[in-house]
């Protein structure tokens, strides 16, 4: 699991991180963005999620909606991400 944490005061953070993984089996692979937000050291409240097969991924910017835990559209919120492989 990948985790990455930024202490931010605005509404459109910017990460500019890299994230790099090898996926042993992609059919079966499948990709899952969580938002929280950290608030204290015991928890993070929890702000959206998206998850999709990899297999589904296309290269290139994407803009990546994000669902509550029941799977409710939280539009507007949503990633803005680049997705490269080879």
């Amino acid at each position: 699991m990948l985790q990455q944490t930024i202490n931010v005061l605005t509404l459109s953070p910017r990460w500019n991180e890299t994230f790099t993984f090898t996926v042993q089996v992609p059919e079966l692979a499948l990709i899952r963005f969580n938002v929280e937000d950290q608030i204290s050291l015991a928890a993070n409240e929890f702000l959206g999620q998206y998850t999709l097969p990899v297999l589904s991924l296309s290269k290139g910017y994407r803009n990546i909606p994000l669902f509550s835990k029941a799977g409710d559209n939280l539009e507007p919120a949503s990633l803005f991400v680049y997705i490269w492989y080879y």
